[in-house]
């Protein structure tokens, strides 16, 4: 079974964050600019929180308050819940189930090597899948 750190190699570790004093309306701005439906919230080199697409629902749009004069640091998700590099997929995907979360900061030593996603994870065991299929479809017609 793979680990997170095999995921990172892949996709990298750029992570984007943001300040805790920044405006909501100007984190999902530059969320939605990326194309991403999560951002790490840090004072300094401190991870203080994670905004998230739901933190937006839940404590924006459904309370009915203003983007632009709220600041990120009052509406995030804290404190944040993260993964080691040597975890495994099925680890993060039973955290992720657990904690009701989509995505997972990767931190060794309180360092911050990259962020999975759902969807990383996903993508990972379907590669995994296809190619036991192919090992075994190789094996079965003696083409290995």
């Amino acid at each position: 079974m793979s680990t997170i750190s095999e995921i990172l190699v892949r996709k990298g570790g750029m992570v984007l964050s943001v300040t805790i004093d920044e405006t909501v309306f100007d984190v999902i701005s530059l969320m939605a600019e990326v194309n991403i439906g999560a951002v790490l919230v840090q004072k300094g080199d401190t991870i203080e929180g994670i905004f998230t697409e739901r933190d937006y629902l839940q404590k924006i749009a459904l309370k009915s308050l203003s983007s632009r004069q709220t600041r990120v640091g009052d509406v995030m998700t804290s404190p944040v819940i993260s993964a080691q590099p040597g975890d495994s997929i099925q680890q993060c995907m039973e955290t992720m189930t657990t904690c009701r979360c989509r995505h997972l900061p990767v931190v060794e030593n309180g360092k911050l090597l990259g962020i999975v996603s759902i969807g990383d994870l996903v993508k990972r065991l379907v590669d995994e899948k296809e190619s036991e299929i192919e090992q075994l479809s190789q094996y079965i017609t003696g083409t290995y």
